[in-house]
């Protein structure tokens, strides 16, 4: 059985087509574009759903995917009121980035390490 941090195929009931999208990507910098514009479809309304203090408004850097991943996965203990299906949504596309990256890095440091 393969693990989640080797797959996360669990994560494709919500959006297959941009899952398989972001699997495909071999970059990082391709991976926070995606989540960028995966971001960037989301409405005003849709952000305002999600307690204040877990909007992914900016998505910088890799580390802003973990950031924000992890302010998400507390969301439903934060207290303030929440679309806990919307949040959820975010929170999988999200973890489902933040995976890639995590393999990404690895591949590149199993080819360095190949290389040497």
């Amino acid at each position: 059985m393969t693990d989640m941090a080797e797959s996360s195929l669990g994560f494709r009931h919500d959006d297959p087509v941009w899952h398989t999208q972001l699997d495909l990507a071999e970059r990082v910098g391709e991976v926070v574009a995606m989540v960028r514009d995966y971001l960037a479809a989301l409405t005003p309304e849709e952000f305002g759903r999600l307690p204040e203090s877990c909007r992914p408004l900016r998505v910088k850097a890799d580390d802003d995917i973990e950031y924000w991943t992890w302010r998400l996965s507390e969301a439903t203990v934060c207290g303030e009121p929440i679309d806990a299906e919307l949040a959820h949504e975010v929170f999988t596309h999200l973890l489902h980035a933040s995976l890639r990256i995590a393999r990404i890095h690895r591949d590149r440091a199993r080819a360095a390490v190949l290389t040497q």
